[in-house]
């Protein structure tokens, strides 16, 4: 380990073991400023843990290089503007972590927040139909999966076991972990790893539960490429798969913060699949998440990964 990973690693340990739960029990106006002032010094020195866990810096070049396929008009100086603000709102993020485990504080974020389409998604549950729910990197997600438990949901969210990768920092892991188990308290469903627990998703499918997965990282497994940001892109269809196998309709969602301790999950509302192509049943989604990242491509806390999809 060379001499700048072993600072780096030092400094992840401080950040996650102590610095971003801190920021986690502040007042919530007063914890979101200071992880947005986090995000722009992280901006400042292109401070990834992904970075770090690899051995070199990379977030920062290709959040830029991604905004500029995104809106190529803009210019240079918007490009850097977005690209900055998009480490402020993965920091964000990483805050929103810490408030899953305070019980008290979520259930009046909860009482603040709304769901769009709720009433249609709970009589669809009632009726015993699943429904597989693709999401993207954007804002607010993990909090918008939560707000969905919350409200009635039975809901269940496919992860990877990538998080476990021993080159990420042992407090990195242990931040994430702290996160999912927090989450899952609130969700009234299970966080758990698509290659070691598909049986459970299929599961819970078929009981007429809802399962969410992320839609924005590219299958390198997949052969269906689908209109996505101006090019395409060989994109996952583990969706329409799933639905297909359970009866199951798919959906789409985003969740974006309206204001402190306020949030709104937007949803494409479910739909039957078309059994016979995959393209068919994910372009509308996919064009409902372009939309999205589109109007707020710097709160895409994964747009780093569009360049190396291209």
């Amino acid at each position: 380990m060379g001499f700048l990973e072993k600072r780096g690693n030092i400094l992840l340990a401080c950040d996650y073991r102590r610095v971003v739960p801190l920021l986690g029990r502040l007042p919530l106006a007063v914890g979101q400023a200071a992880a947005m002032l986090r995000g722009l010094v992280q901006a400042a020195c292109d401070y990834d843990w992904r970075s770090i866990a690899v051995g070199f810096p990379y977030i920062r070049s290709r959040t830029y290089t991604a905004m500029g396929m995104i809106r190529p008009e803009k210019g240079r100086m918007w490009k850097i503007r977005k690209t900055a603000e998009r480490f402020m709102h993965n920091s964000k993020e990483e805050w929103q972590a810490c408030l899953f485990g305070q019980v008290d504080r979520m259930r009046r974020i909860e009482q603040n927040s709304a769901v769009d389409g709720l009433d249609a998604l709970l009589d669809i549950q009632r009726q015993g139909r699943g429904v597989v729910m693709v999401g993207c990197h954007l804002d607010s997600f993990c909090m918008g999966m939560v707000l969905m438990g919350m409200k009635g949901l039975r809901v269940h969210i496919i992860n990877t076991v990538a998080i476990e990768d021993e080159r990420i920092q042992p407090d990195v892991r242990a931040f994430f972990q702290r996160k999912y188990r927090a989450m899952e308290r609130l969700l009234n469903g299970l966080m758990a790893y698509h290659e070691t627990e598909m049986p459970h998703f299929y599961g819970a499918l078929e009981r007429g539960e809802t399962v969410c997965l992320m839609g924005d990282v590219p299958g390198s497994k997949s052969d269906v490429w689908i209109p996505f940001l101006g090019t395409r892109l060989r994109m996952p269809v583990g969706a329409w798969h799933m639905a297909k196998r359970t009866g199951s309709l798919v959906a789409a969602f985003v969740a974006v913060q309206e204001g402190v301790g306020r949030y709104r999950v937007v949803t494409l509302p479910p739909r039957e699949i078309d059994p016979e192509s995959p393209e068919k049943t994910l372009v509308p989604l996919y064009r409902f998440l372009e939309v999205w990242l589109r109007r707020m491509p710097e709160r895409w806390v994964s747009a780093d990964l569009l360049p190396a999809y291209s």
